[in-house]
């Protein structure tokens, strides 16, 4: 569970009577969808459509894709100017998809400097841009990343998922384990801060792999880390692990959970700290701020592009305003179309009023921690029978050893998931959901679950 509320609890809305109603707060991040990639991975679930490029590309493609970029310049220049209007600052940037880094250097160039004169920067914001090992490897890739770095991208972000060459081959990256390799050496050459990602159980699953993957960070050291797992029987190709004549090659569920603990250990030992279940740093310095932010529907998150989900005004007001979750058109075809006829592209959505917030407080907040100040304390008090429920529900999580209790920094009791909660985060976290997106989502026509990757 990447995001709360669940983009699959949203439903239809007319996007004209949302737009005029979000109360914007002093402060929101922002997240750009470039909804391109150079290969079509096997496991992903994203708003994407292939593209390997300007220079190895047709002329429709080109076509395409400069029809999006225009899509998405517009409705950047929709929401600064509302942001400008409420004297609403950006506090982070994270240009993602999709592979950004794919496009050419004009192309990158013009997005970055759209946003710049489009938002009020805070002074000091992060600016994370997303690129992947083959467009980091390629010819022109290492000038890329010195290019917009010097437009002021202060940090880089790319998922290598494996070092196996096998589990690269079935996840369809199109490249071995040499790329990765060449593409972290270059990463670490020209930023300071940068992300690399791993999924554990990709693709079948074994320690030995995990082994291998744990050896290659030893000698890459990335600053920031994130290792995804696959969800047991929900894993990225659920499709292969189902099968009957292919299952027994897959690690089972108890063998995952000695794979998470085994890199929990070592990533320790290699002198990281868990930031959460995912998360691992080098240093204090390189915690990744957005992440906090994309998880935690107590901040403001304006995402724009194809597919993009935002949550705004969510946090409690005293003036009892409510805040809204939407989420853009996942069609390409139809977002463009939206936007360049004037339209805006918001597609699903959810009013979030008080059991949300309460819920929110919960199924995000204890990924981290749960502080109950006066603002939730009041909350609770006019909500008894949820808090009555949520009382019970972490009760018998305590004694269960799935939570555990706190002291922040500054003194302050807390809440949060243990060690072994963390192993069962997905599942613990969405007991909080709230009676209604508990019903949305039972209510949604039956389906295959994707993995959702924060």
């Amino acid at each position: 569970m990447a995001i709360y509320p669940p983009i699959d609890s949203l439903t239809p809305l007319d996007p004209t009577t949302l737009v005029d109603k979000i109360a914007w707060s002093g402060e929101t991040s922002l997240y750009v969808h470039v909804a391109f990639c150079e290969t079509r991975c096997t496991f992903c679930h994203y708003t994407v459509d292939h593209y390997t490029g300007r220079a190895n590309t047709s002329a429709d493609d080109d076509t395409k894709v400069a029809r999006y970029l225009t899509a998405l310049h517009r409705e950047l220049a929709f929401w600064g100017a509302r942001l400008a209007r409420a004297g609403t600052v950006v506090s982070s940037v994270y240009i993602g998809g999709g592979t950004p880094l794919v496009l050419d250097e004009p192309a990158l160039h013009g997005l970055i400097r759209t946003i710049r004169n489009e938002y009020d920067l805070r002074p000091g914001a992060e600016f994370c841009i997303e690129g992947s090992p083959l467009t980091i490897a390629a010819p022109e890739g290492e000038h890329k990343l010195w290019s917009v770095k010097a437009q002021g991208v202060t940090r880089l972000s790319f998922g290598v998922q494996s070092f196996d060459d096998d589990v690269l081959k079935y996840a369809a990256r199109g490249y071995k384990r040499d790329i990765p390799i060449r593409a972290c050496a270059i990463a670490t050459q020209v930023f300071e801060n940068w992300n690399l990602d791993l999924i554990q159980g990709l693709y079948k699953g074994s320690s030995s792999e995990v082994w291998d993957n744990l050896e290659a960070i030893a000698e890459i050291r990335p600053p920031h880390l994130t290792w995804y797992h696959g969800r047991f029987g929900d894993r990225p190709q659920g499709h292969w692990y189902r099968t009957e004549t292919k299952r027994a090659a897959f690690e089972d569920e108890f063998a995952t959970l000695l794979g998470r603990m085994l890199i929990w250990q070592e990533m320790a030992t290699l002198g990281y700290h868990q930031t959460d279940g995912n998360r691992f740093v080098r240093a204090h310095e390189f915690t990744d701020p957005f992440k906090k932010i994309r998880t935690s529907a107590s901040s403001d998150l304006l995402g724009v592009g194809a597919g993009a989900y935002s949550h705004v005004g969510v946090e409690v007001r005293k003036t009892g305003d409510r805040g809204y979750v939407f989420r853009n058109d996942p069609s390409i075809p139809t977002y463009v179309d939206a936007v360049l006829t004037g339209s805006v592209p918001i597609a699903t959505g959810r009013c979030v009023d008080e059991e949300e917030v309460l819920a929110a407080s919960y199924s995000t907040g204890l990924r981290i921690g749960r502080i109950e100040d006066e603002s939730l304390r009041s909350l609770r008090a006019a909500h008894p029978q949820l808090s009555r429920y949520y009382d019970a529900l972490v009760n018998e999580l305590n004694n269960a050893g799935a939570l555990e209790s706190y002291l922040e920094a500054s003194g302050q009791p807390g809440l949060r998931l243990s060690s072994l909660g963390q192993l069962f985060e997905d599942e613990v976290l969405s007991l909080f959901f709230s009676p209604a997106v508990k019903s949305a989502l039972t209510t949604k026509p039956t389906r295959e679950r994707k993995l959702q990757l924060a």
